[in-house]
């Protein structure tokens, strides 16, 4: 009887726990929707309106209102088919930005200094993170079947999303400074247990994929750092199976692409950062959307801006 009891005051409070996670989840996405999104002057959603030459994809607009958007493998080779020249060109300036970073805490591991090497990844991230966002912004911009000049796009996002990406930006880097410094340093060390390593691999496949989502939202929403990372934080937990399939993709891709260096440069070079990117924000973003309304708010602001043109327009003709 006793034991019984006992299991029951366990599932009891395991239940209680969980109900204050998706309780504290659903605060903060009410808590995030207090704020506007990113203004229309400085909007994730429809920076490339403000360009009335603007062209208009047919194919971005029968996805979306004709027939739907296609899911899943299907969705990833339309959007390939449609903007792999906007991720590509996106993604090698990623790579240009992240270079600087990457050389620097290669060398400071290779030097065995601590110091310099968090110093090294913290220094990376603030050049790396306005040009990562602009790369995201580039992704999320074609999730949404958005039309626009890319160039035009790049810029405006990058002068909108720069200053607030410095600090998460910082604070990535640094962390993973500190991981590659012990990725070096732990082979070095006698009789190193094998729950390190496992520990190794957890950090850094839940830190790519919190860093994903703090990023993400630098480029949509406009809340306060100490929200973004509350919120990067309940993503994770809210939404467990996208977290790991989007974390799985990263640390796979990655970790070849690093094992594997410098025989990987080339392929690097081609697939970048828009290839894993890609595939992960396109399984992370229902979450985004179920959050953020980032579909109905741009049906509905695309509706107010046709408006408001066919009105100027009218007002032009008379």
């Amino acid at each position: 009887a006793t034991g019984g009891a006992h299991l029951c005051s366990i599932q009891y409070y395991l239940r209680f726990w969980l109900g204050i996670c998706r309780t504290s989840l659903a605060v903060s996405a009410l808590r995030i929707m207090r704020y506007c999104l990113k203004d229309t002057e400085r909007s994730f959603l429809n920076m490339a309106m403000e360009d009335k030459n603007t062209p208009v994809q047919p194919d971005a607009v029968e996805a979306t209102e004709t027939r739907g958007r296609k899911v899943g493998a299907a969705r990833f080779f339309e959007l390939l088919g449609r903007d792999l020249w906007p991720f590509y060109k996106a993604s090698i300036l990623c790579v240009l930005g992240f270079a600087p970073g990457y050389a620097a805490v290669l060398f400071s591991t290779m030097a065995a200094s601590l110091p310099l090497c968090l110093l090294s990844g913290a220094v990376g991230g603030l050049i790396a993170a306005p040009v990562f966002c602009g790369m995201l912004d580039t992704i999320l911009r074609a999730l949404r079947d958005e039309p626009g000049y890319w160039w035009h796009t790049y810029r405006m996002a990058w002068k909108q999303n720069w200053r607030e990406s410095l600090l998460p930006g910082a604070g990535a880097g640094f962390c993973l400074g500190l991981w590659a410094f012990l990725l070096y340093a732990l082979p070095d060390l006698e009789s190193v247990p094998i729950s390190v390593w496992i520990c190794m691999v957890l950090g850094i496949f839940f830190l790519l994929v919190f860093c994903l989502y703090l990023f993400a939202q630098v480029v949509l929403v406009s809340v306060s750092q100490a929200e973004r990372l509350k919120n990067a934080a309940l993503f994770m937990i809210g939404f467990l199976p996208r977290t790991l399939a989007a974390g799985a993709v990263l640390c796979l891709y990655w970790g070849v692409m690093l094992a594997w260096m410098p025989y990987t440069i080339p392929v690097v070079l081609i697939l970048g950062f828009w290839l894993p990117c890609t595939l992960a924000l396109q399984i992370i973003y229902p979450a985004l959307d179920k959050a953020f309304h980032l579909e109905k708010t741009i049906t509905a602001r695309r509706k107010d801006e046709i408006n408001d043109l066919m009105e100027q327009h009218g007002h032009t003709s008379v």
